[in-house]
């Protein structure tokens, strides 16, 4: 482990997967306490410190306004969609549909099996942090093209049958054909899969849901002491109404 490279790691935490600066200054903060550990046991030197003297906010790659990510357009999702349709591309095709109405990160939505769906909602396991970890609403619009994908899995994963890279990635092809479907169609490097993401939260947020609602519901931090530290998170009574709200 060296500090260049945790440098570019800090680089794709806050540029490709949506953490704040202070997120990941915990994250570090946490990372610098084992290595102390490391030390104490003789694995790693003393005179090694790859997790100190890094400026979180000064590492993060700096984007103009002109270049930062920016969502779709309901419109232009639905127009994703039909051109992934039309392309007879059915796995690009569902990933869309369970992005567009989960507001998952593309990560999630392919790492996704089977066994964490319920009949109402399924369950993020795996994500690299504690908000992340959560129960998602299946959208009433969504129900028909979960249950065939799970009737149809062969393989215990929601989007079955998906190609994995020599590090385990199953999101890395499927990821690469959206990138050109969206090119294709006009979108430049501001428009990433990531984008529908964005999408989800900003017609929730149109929609009047509350912002404490869309957090735990997309899997981000909550930033207040009260709902922060002390909440448990909300029920997934609450987060059905607010999800249901969400429409194309």
């Amino acid at each position: 482990i060296t500090r260049p490279g945790v440098r570019r790691w800090i680089n794709k935490l806050t540029s490709q997967n949506d953490l704040s600066p202070k997120t990941v200054q915990r994250m570090l903060s946490g990372l610098r306490g084992y290595w102390r550990y490391l030390q104490s046991i003789g694995v790693a030197g003393e005179d090694h410190e790859p997790f100190s003297k890094l400026d979180v906010a000064r590492q993060g790659k700096r984007t103009s306004p002109g270049s930062a990510r920016q969502p779709f357009t309901p419109k232009e999702v639905v127009q994703l969609l039909d051109a992934a349709i039309k392309r007879e591309d059915g796995h690009l095709a569902d990933l869309i549909r369970l992005g567009m109405w989960t507001g998952c990160r593309i990560e999630e939505l392919c790492a996704l099996k089977t066994k964490q769906v319920k009949d109402d909602h399924f369950s993020i396991e795996d994500a690299k942090t504690k908000a992340g970890w959560r129960d998602v609403p299946i959208h009433r619009e969504l129900a028909q093209t979960m249950t065939r994908l799970i009737y149809d899995s062969k393989d215990g994963y929601v989007l079955s049958g998906l190609s994995v890279n020599k590090y385990g990635d199953r999101s890395n092809a499927v990821g690469k054909r959206f990138g050109r479907l969206k090119t294709d169609l006009g979108f430049g490097r501001q428009h990433v899969f990531h984008s529908i993401r964005k999408t989800v939260v900003t017609i929730l947020e149109n929609a009047g849901v509350p912002e404490n609602v869309v957090a735990d519901i997309v899997g981000h931090e909550k930033t207040t002491m009260t709902y922060g530290l002390y909440s448990g998170g909300l029920s997934l009574a609450v987060k059905r109404d607010a999800l249901n709200m969400l429409a194309y």
